[in-house]
């Protein structure tokens, strides 16, 4: 059954996803960063999510991060874009369509990570 892209049950799916992946921790370990997401425009308004990465492992949540060492802003119709595979986040990033604040270091550092995390979040049935 599908969930509703952005909702607390598509956290949840996102949350169970990457815990059950063995390419996911791979990736992760020895990383840590705390990225917080903004994405406008969505149908329920304007969605803050987070995601904690630390040492193979990382975790969602609704809402703000206070100590989020890098913040991306995006639209929804981006965001829904590269969460289905139809636009890849450094190609949004380059054509404007998605805005990186903070340690861009970090972010360049988790590329090869977060392109797992990413094929992990294909297996999600997703409602856009």
């Amino acid at each position: 059954m599908p969930v509703k892209y952005l909702s607390p049950e598509w956290i949840d799916a996102y949350n169970a996803a990457v815990a059950a992946d063995d390419a996911v921790r791979k990736a992760l370990k020895g990383k840590s960063a705390v990225i917080q997401m903004v994405v406008a425009d969505a149908p329920a308004g304007e969605v803050h999510y987070s995601l904690r990465i630390a040492d193979g492992t990382a975790a969602v949540s609704l809402g703000d991060a206070g100590d989020a060492e890098v913040t991306i802003r995006q639209s929804y119709e981006t965001s829904a874009q590269v969460n289905r595979g139809e636009l890849d986040g450094a190609k949004a990033f380059t054509q404007g369509k998605v805005k990186i604040t903070g340690k861009m270091m970090k972010m360049m550092q988790l590329r090869g990570p977060l392109a797992e995390v990413q094929k992990v979040l294909d297996t999600i049935d997703t409602e856009y």
